[in-house]
């Protein structure tokens, strides 16, 4: 590594990512604002929901007008504004979040004298290998010093991208415990909660299969579903005993939170979809099992890793409809069952705390500044 690299703690970390920041993306907030190391955001696009996500200094490539690089294509400029604030700030890393825009930063890399971290989180690699071949991160993985995924499930896509396993580091986004704390569940009518973006790979159709089937041996049953997205109208063809929750941005963390301690049980129905999107850890699982909920979930992608079969979370075949209507009926009847389940979550979360996390990411920025 050159030692034109930020030095010690003096170096800030330089996020970069397509925009600051989606609703689905808290875990790139709870990393960036937890990290020891001071952070500069920088987003391509305009940032958006920053009620919801406050953090500063976010600077927005959007908002740079052309004339500040005249003569310039994007790309090119993007590189010119990133020298720009590595100069400025003396930053000693680029870190960059999903794949989509990580071809921005290789301009930077070689003439910058960064390190460069690059983040996987699932979509970004194994549909971008898809959609634009096999190879599309080859270039890029060879300048990485370092590559974070959260699942070994997505570390085995990493390695066949051209990532070099040496370079690899499992990391999980991790859960905040302070805030997902054990609570009793909760007595009355059961209630089943569904909280996630409502599109192909969440599975909502076959939960809504499933549900008549639950409803029919647990008549008091309700579900509810907590979530956004293009398959509203879907998550809405439920009837009247399906209850649909639209995310509010600006109490998003509180209303998931709330929406999990009134739940008896969670469901999280995910399978790969169409364009091969799969599940490389699933948030919601570990904030449900911290708790203190019993879990219905599927035995796809990297869900296997962060839940304790058979002792905090059912796992059924993914796109079965019937084995997820058999397991969601047995927590609902089986009290003894879920009680012991509930009881198992928080200690199995543990493991999985942000904190803890979060510190791997900053132990990984240490070395790489230090070498």
């Amino acid at each position: 590594m050159s030692a034109a690299w930020g030095s010690g703690r003096r170096s800030p970390v330089l996020h970069y990512m397509g925009r600051w920041l989606p609703l689905s993306e808290q875990f790139v907030y709870n990393l960036v604002t937890g990290s020891k190391r001071r952070g500069i955001v920088i987003s391509r696009n305009r940032p958006a929901n920053r009620g919801t996500f406050p953090y500063r200094p976010v600077i927005s490539l959007n908002a740079i007008p052309s004339r500040s690089f005249p003569g310039l294509s994007e790309r090119r400029m993007i590189t010119a504004s990133l020298l720009t604030v590595v100069k400025i700030a003396r930053a000693g890393i680029i870190h960059v979040h999903h794949g989509y825009n990580v071809h921005d930063v290789e301009g930077v890399i070689p003439r910058g004298k960064v390190g460069f971290v690059v983040s996987f989180h699932g979509q970004d690699l194994i549909v971008m290998r898809r959609t634009y071949g096999a190879d599309v991160f080859h270039s890029v993985l060879a300048r990485a010093d370092s590559v974070i995924v959260p699942s070994r499930f997505l570390a085995a896509h990493a390695i066949e991208a051209g990532a070099d396993p040496g370079k690899i580091h499992v990391i999980p986004a991790g859960v905040n415990l302070r805030w997902f704390e054990p609570s009793p569940l909760p007595d009355g009518p059961p209630e089943v909660l569904f909280a996630g973006r409502f599109v192909e790979k969440k599975g909502l159709d076959v939960l809504l299969r499933a549900w008549p089937v639950v409803k029919e041996r647990v008549p008091d049953a309700r579900l509810r579903l907590l979530g956004y997205g293009p398959l509203e109208s879907l998550a809405r063809s439920g009837g009247g005993d399906v209850v649909v929750e639209p995310t509010d941005p600006t109490r998003r963390a509180t209303q998931v939170r709330d929406a999990i301690r009134a739940a008896r049980a969670v469901v999280t129905p995910s399978r790969t979809s169409s364009d091969g999107d799969a599940e490389s850890l699933l948030l919601v699982n570990l904030e449900a099992q911290a708790s203190g909920r019993p879990l219905v979930t599927t035995d796809h992608g990297g869900i296997p890793e962060f839940v304790a079969a058979g002792d905090t979370a059912l796992l059924v075949p993914e796109n079965d409809a019937e084995a997820l209507a058999d397991a969601l009926t047995r927590v609902l009847l089986d009290h003894e069952l879920a009680e012991r389940m509930a009881a198992a979550g928080p200690m199995w979360a543990a493991r999985f705390d942000v904190r803890d996390c979060t510190a791997r990411v900053d132990d990984l920025y240490e070395s790489l500044v230090a070498h």
